[in-house]
């Protein structure tokens, strides 16, 4: 071959290279900014929590309005993306006589020594995502880097509140043909009532360096559309707790759109060195091991969906721990120890029982809890978008100790919850959504004097859901 042609040819090669390495680059990159998207939501929300035997005439909650805006990127190369949420919240009201604000704002004491919950804005979310390419049959699987929603083994976040409560540290999500999996790493959080990300700690204020959590499940497709599934979740806090949950949980048709599922759950928690004190919110937990086990039902029913549960809860505690009278004096009633799911002061952990409440998790030593509930979906009368819904739960059996005679009382609880959920169906209003729960807890008085609680508990959301690009 000619030198001219062999020098063409060369050209002709380098020139189809570099073109065809723009072409891709060009088509990861466009991937990487067509595919961003910006979206975000308003929320107010307002929290009153009445609690009758405590701080008579004074409430625990706020009204807060919030602003939430995520954006995420596209993929470059089918492999890294970026992205971050930005989180404001302000005070709209705030009753003289609160005692405080945690449940929905950080507390800071005013010159006159009360409380006084104030706004705050936030890089909540910022991280970094690494996923293996789509081509790969069978398994998908990516590893967030950052600040981060965390819901992997018993680590959680949590979206109830003005913002969501976010971690620091990394988070592996993934997919093994019918196995999912989930491991999780994180040394700090930033709460859902707080600005700033802040290390770990136990009641004491000692560190806790880190949290490690695992899951894996899988799923046993059945005949006739019926599913079993198989789940294990742990979390392992430095010198301080490491927990272990496992459910079973079995879906069948039984005509139609019906559905019936039946499962059980069991959780056990234990004490992982000198950094566990035994006590939780400066009340006596368990000592060294708690263990609640749970069995639960549903069934979906045309526009209905009902619930049912029972649980027992056994965490034994040798602190003893008095209520008290109206004047702060101790009353001679010792509580009973309590089973703790979270990870540290400042942190959240999973704990998905159907038979707590919402005001009250009804997890105290010894505790039988019996659950039953029904939702109702009015879309097929016209309504749509409105669920009503109610919730009995009962507690019976935790034993409260009387101080002076060392006599232990059996004693109960039981709460009434209801909820309104309202999703406005109108186009101009698409993305608003309306949200009430409201709680009524009572005890008997051995066992609200031990703990000074018997409460109302309404929460109220009201959110609008947009998307700016």
């Amino acid at each position: 071959m000619p030198a001219f042609k062999r020098a063409l040819l060369c050209f002709a090669v380098a020139a189809s290279w570099a073109s065809t390495t723009t072409a891709l680059a060009n088509s990861s990159f466009d991937s990487f900014i067509d595919d961003t998207t910006m979206d975000g939501r308003l929320r107010t929300v307002y929290y009153d929590v009445d609690n009758k035997e405590k701080e008579k005439n004074k409430t625990s909650g706020a009204w807060t309005g919030a602003l939430w805006l995520h954006l995420k990127s596209g993929y470059l190369a089918d492999f890294l993306a970026i992205g971050g949420t930005f989180y404001g919240v302000t005070k709209l009201h705030m009753d003289e006589n609160n005692s405080h604000a945690y449940q929905l704002l950080i507390d800071e004491k005013k010159a006159n020594g009360k409380m006084d919950g104030q706004g705050y804005g936030k890089l909540g979310q910022a991280w970094v995502d690494l996923k293996l390419p789509n081509s790969i049959d069978h398994i998908s699987g990516h590893i967030q880097v950052g600040r981060q929603l965390v819901y992997t083994g018993l680590i959680s976040s949590s979206g109830s509140r003005s913002a969501q409560s976010t971690w620091r540290g990394y988070k592996l999500e993934g997919q093994l043909y019918d196995f999912d999996l989930g491991l999780a790493f994180v040394d700090q959080m930033s709460l859902r009532n707080q600005a700033g990300f802040h290390d770990l700690t136990n009641f004491s204020g000692k560190q806790i360096d880190r949290i490690i959590g695992g899951e894996l499940a899988y799923t046993f497709h059945l005949a006739d559309d019926r599913k079993l599934r198989l789940k294990y979740r742990n979390a392992f806090a430095k010198d301080y707790l490491y927990g272990h949950n496992g459910e079973v949980k079995f879906e069948t048709p039984i005509a139609g759109d019906r559905v019936l599922t039946l499962g059980g759950k069991y959780y056990k928690t234990k004490k992982d060195g000198d950094l566990w004190e035994g006590n939780a919110w400066y009340y006596p937990a368990f000592d060294d091991e708690a263990t609640a086990c749970n069995l639960f039902a549903a069934l979906d029913l045309d526009s209905w969906h009902f619930e049912a549960g029972v649980s027992h809860v056994k965490a034994e505690t040798s602190q003893e721990k008095e209520g008290k009278n109206p004047d702060g004096s101790p009353n001679g009633y010792v509580r009973p120890g309590k089973y703790y799911y979270d990870y540290g002061k400042n942190t959240h952990g999973i704990w998905d029982l159907n038979t707590g409440g919402f005001a009250e998790d009804m997890i105290y030593d010894g505790e039988t809890v019996w659950m039953i509930g029904a939702s109702y979906d009015f879309s097929t009368l016209g309504v749509q978008g409105l669920e009503l819904g109610y919730s009995l739960h009962y507690g019976s059996g935790m034993e409260v100790k009387d101080k002076a005679t060392g006599a232990k009382k059996s004693t109960s609880e039981y709460e009434n919850d209801f909820h309104i959920v309202y999703k406005f169906p109108q186009p101009q209003l698409k993305g608003m959504k309306f949200k009430l729960k409201y709680g009524i807890y009572r005890n008997d008085e051995d066992l609200r004097k031990a703990i000074n609680k018997q409460e109302n508990d309404l929460r109220v959301w009201l959110d609008y859901n947009f998307t700016l690009f």
